[in-house]
C-alpha cells in the first residue's frame, strides 16, 4: 500500500480564493517565486468582480471554474487539466475513482492538487492504507483527512479538481499587459454564466451592493463574508498594478486609484466590525461604496488609455484570449 506526504506543502487563506490554493501548489513545486497578489493580478482572478443581488456567501466563487481556472494557469504558462461534476450523478462513484487515482499520481510526481472541500484546497498527500487523502484548506488546522468514499461530498452538489501538470516559459511582459487587457473585460462585462436576474458583475456590482445595503433584502454574515474576500482581491489588484507602474510609470495614477478602492474596502469591514447588522451604518457603507466604485472606474479608464492600441487592434473583442 503506497503512502505519499508532501513535505512542506501548506495553505494560508487571505481572499479565500482559488489564488489561496494555486499559489500553495506552484510556490511548493519551484514553479513561481511571486506574491500571492502579484499571482492574483497576473491570473486575472483578483480582478474578477460579481455580486448575488442579496450578497450571498458563494458570491466570489459564482464563476465556471473549469474554464476560468484553466485560464488562470494558462495566463501563467503553467498547463492544467481539470474536472467537475454533481454528486449526485450515477455516474460519480466512477469520476471520484479517476479523481482520487489523477490527484494520487500528481502527488507521486510531488505536485499537490486544487480541489474543492466545501472552499478551495490543495491535497498534500494520500495514504492507501487507510484509503485516504491529506489537505489543507488554510484554515490553520493543518493536514486534514479525507476519506477517498467522501471525495466530491460537499455542503453543495458540486465536486471539483484541477491537476497542475507543468509550465511553459512566457514573457513577463505579455503577461503583465494581458492582464490589464482581461482587468478591462471583467469590468465591463457580465459572465454569461450567471443569470443576470440575479447576479452582477463587473462596475455593475457595485451597483447591486448599494441597491441590497439600501433595500436591507439580504443576510449581514454572508455579506460580510463577500466584502471580506474582495476587500483583500482589490488590495492585492492594488499591489499588482503598483508593481507594474514600476516598469511603466503611467500606470501610476492608476495604482493609486485601485489604492484608493482597496482603502474604502478595508473602512467598509471597520464599520462592519462596530455594526455586524450593517444597519446603523447602511448609508456611511453606501457611501464608501460609491467611493470604491468612482475610483476603480478611473482606474480603468486610465489602462485603457495606456492600452489603447492593443484594444483597437481587437476591435470589440477586448476580452479574447
Amino acid at each position: 500500500m503506497a503512502k505519499t506526504i508532501l513535505k512542506d506543502l501548506r495553505m494560508t487563506t487571505e481572499s479565500r480564493s482559488y489564488i489561496d490554493a494555486m499559489h500553495a501548489v506552484l510556490t511548493h513545486a519551484g514553479w513561481t517565486s511571486c506574491s500571492k497578489a502579484m499571482l492574483a493580478g497576473m491570473t486575472v482572478t483578483g480582478f474578477r468582480f460579481a455580486v448575488h443581488r442579496h450578497l450571498t456567501a458563494e458570491s466570489p466563487t459564482a464563476y465556471n471554474w473549469v474554464a476560468e481556472n484553466f485560464l488562470a494557469a494558462d495566463f501563467m504558462g503553467v498547463t492544467a487539466s481539470s474536472s467537475a461534476g454533481f454528486a449526485f450523478h450515477p455516474t460519480f462513484p466512477l469520476y471520484r475513482q479517476e479523481a482520487v487515482a489523477e490527484i494520487k499520481a500528481s502527488l507521486d510526481r510531488g505536485i499537490g492538487a486544487v480541489f474543492w472541500k466545501d472552499c478551495f484546497a490543495v491535497a498534500a498527500g494520500y495514504d492507501d492504507e487507510e484509503g485516504i487523502l491529506y489537505y489543507d484548506d488554510g484554515s490553520g488546522h493543518g493536514l486534514q483527512r479525507l476519506p477517498y468514499g467522501e471525495f466530491g461530498q460537499n455542503r453543495s452538489p458540486y465536486w471539483y479538481y484541477q491537476i497542475l501538470e507543468d509550465t511553459v516559459e512566457l514573457d513577463p511582459i505579455e503577461i503583465y499587459k494581458e492582464s490589464l487587457m482581461q482587468a478591462i473585460y471583467k469590468w465591463e462585462t457580465h459572465d454569461r454564466m450567471l443569470p443576470e436576474a440575479d447576479y452582477a458583475c463587473g462596475s455593475k456590482a457595485y451597483d447591486a451592493i448599494k441597491q441590497a445595503l439600501h433595500g436591507g433584502a439580504f443576510d449581514p454574515v454572508q455579506a460580510g463574508e463577500v466584502f471580506e474576500c474582495y476587500a483583500a482581491a482589490k488590495r492585492d489588484v492594488g499591489e499588482y498594478i503598483g508593481v507594474l507602474a514600476s516598469l511603466w510609470p503611467q500606470l501610476e495614477p492608476a495604482a493609486q486609484a485601485y489604492r484608493k478602492t482597496a482603502q474604502a474596502f478595508r473602512e467598509v469591514l471597520g464599520l462592519i466590525a462596530e455594526d455586524p447588522s450593517m444597519k446603523r451604518q447602511a448609508r456611511n457603507l453606501v457611501r464608501l461604496f460609491d467611493e470604491a466604485q468612482r475610483a476603480e472606474q478611473e482606474a480603468i479608464g486610465l489602462i485603457k488609455s495606456f492600452m489603447h492600441e492593443r484594444i483597437r487592434n481587437r476591435f470589440d473583442h477586448v476580452g479574447l484570449r
